[in-house]
């Protein structure tokens, strides 16, 4: 029984030759003849022998008689060229056939031809060429599939990176191709570059065959790197975040444009480990060198249309607070600009300094009220809300992305935005003094503001300073202005009445 099996197992290895001859003695023959050395297919007829073939289109060589009822063997060897052009023909004829033979030869149809009767030794000789040749020529065109394959997957994902519209977009397309033509179990890209408007830390792709993992984590594992790492069981055992994953192999490489790192991606495979081919990893190389400079330019075009996007609302407030010198108006303007600007849910200003008691609000914008909203006023001391006072000591903006991370604040410290689950909140300079401050808020989920983000604010603030100077300084002009009208009023009384004294006597 287990000899069986063993002959059974290692025919299943031995390169297949199919003989096709009509008569059945030679097709024994050459069965005998073959049958040590190779897994031997007989057809009695070139419609068999077509047969076999569509079962076994591997087939390393076939040799075939001339001289057959309904199809000769050169029209037979014909169709097998056209249908299996790996497999290497064979034809064995007689001398009054060598017209046909000539013809089929030129055609490179027949790869040799052998005489009846024919010597054995010589026809094995002629077969064991023939399966080298198959060899070579199955390894060539796998070569080929390959690189065609390769140069079609290249074209395909430059073609859809470079469709998209938006960085966001296009990071997300990246990660999916890319994991999807790898066949990794998790693809992630982790952005270096602060783009502008760009929500996410990392962008990803899982394998619907693996169970998913937790976001954080596999931000983790595109470790930082300045060239292409692999990393086997071995390797990963250092480093913690892909120890976590349970990853087999990992590869980790840098997209960079002009020498600057622009993300990491990392290409996980957890269910076995992945072996790198050359040709891969220099398919792998080129697509992150298109992808490093698709983004590149996405990100510099949405930079120039951000900082086109500021200078726009910078005048817009400006043109607010030189068209008017009612300070509620002008904050009102401020804070409903600024907010839609940065898609905020809320924006407050508030007037302030340090020897103050509470904050005083005068402008609240909120993207959820048709109407403005009545101003409210803080019931925390200045001198006990750790918020204003990073501000009094950094006198920089103070960023929250996520709230529910920082213990040090309550609800109470954030009375004008109690629903606040991101915080930005930049100061108004001026004089070198803080005289107030401009909150930004999201309500619904963590936020990640953007260095464009907080300069377009502290930029906005800036101005905002400027309104509260020159609201200020309108206000107190109005009040001198007030005080001396009274007091001529009050001249003019005087100067009427002693007019009368005087009149009166000499009356």
């Amino acid at each position: 029984m287990v000899s069986h099996t063993h002959n059974r197992r290692s025919s299943a290895f031995k390169p297949k030759i199919l003989v096709v001859d009509d008569e059945p003695n030679n097709l024994d023959l050459l069965y005998r003849t073959f049958y040590r050395e190779f897994r031997v297919l007989r057809a009695e007829s070139a419609q068999v022998a077509l047969s076999e073939l569509a079962q076994h289109p591997d087939t390393a060589v076939i040799i075939s008689d001339q001289r057959m009822p309904r199809m000769s063997g050169t029209d037979l060897l014909q169709r097998v060229a056209q249908e299996y052009p790996n497999t290497v023909r064979i034809i064995l004829t007689g001398y009054t056939d060598v017209d046909d033979l000539v013809d089929a030869i030129n055609a490179g149809q027949v790869f040799k031809y052998l005489t009846k009767p024919w010597e054995e030794e010589e026809l094995k000789n002629v077969v064991k060429q023939a399966v080298a040749t198959h060899t070579v020529l199955k390894s060539r065109t796998r070569d080929f599939d390959r690189i065609l394959e390769q140069e079609t997957l290249l074209k395909d994902i430059t073609h859809t990176i470079r469709s998209t519209e938006t960085s966001e977009e296009m990071q997300q397309v990246i990660v999916r191709t890319l994991g999807t033509a790898f066949k990794a179990d998790h693809c992630v890209l982790r952005p270096l570059y602060n783009a502008p408007n760009q929500n996410r830390s990392c962008w990803l792709y899982q394998s619907e065959d693996v169970k998913p993992v937790d976001e954080e984590i596999l931000a983790t594992t595109a470790i930082d790197t300045a060239e292409l790492q692999i990393l086997t069981v071995d390797d990963i055992a250092p480093h913690r975040p892909c120890q976590k994953l349970a990853a087999q192999s990992s590869l980790i490489i840098p997209l960079i444009s002009k020498r600057e790192p622009l993300a990491i991606l990392a290409i996980h495979h957890c269910q076995e480990t992945k072996h790198w081919e050359d040709d891969e990893l220099k398919l792998l190389k080129t697509v992150v060198d298109q992808a490093a400079l698709a983004l590149a330019q996405t990100w510099t075009y949405e930079r120039v249309q951000a900082l086109a996007q500021r200078e726009v609302l910078i005048n817009t407030i400006t043109q607010a607070i030189h068209s008017s010198l009612e300070p509620k108006q002008i904050f009102a303007a401020i804070t409903q600009k600024l907010g839609q600007a940065l898609e905020a849910d809320g924006c407050a200003i508030s007037l302030w300094t340090q020897e103050d008691e509470y904050v005083e609000c005068v402008g609240l914008y909120d993207a959820h009220e048709a109407q403005t909203p009545a101003l409210t006023q803080s019931q925390v001391k200045i001198s006990e809300n750790p918020i204003l006072q990073d501000l009094l000591a950094t006198r920089s903006p103070v960023v929250f992305d996520d709230l529910s991370k920082a213990t040090r604040y309550t609800p109470p410290h954030l009375s004008l935005h109690f629903q606040a689950t991101a915080l930005l909140v930049v100061p108004l300079i001026a004089d070198n003094q803080i005289i107030g401050s401009i909150s930004l808020r999201q309500n619904s989920h963590p936020r990640h503001w953007h260095m464009e983000e907080i300069n377009l604010a502290q930029a906005v603030a800036n101005q905002a300073a400027i309104a509260v100077q020159q609201a200020r300084l309108y206000q107190t002009t109005r009040q001198q202005a007030e005080q001396l009208l009274a007091l001529d009023k009050q001249k003019t009384t005087f100067f009427q009445n002693i007019s009368h004294e005087f009149r009166t006597p000499l009356t």
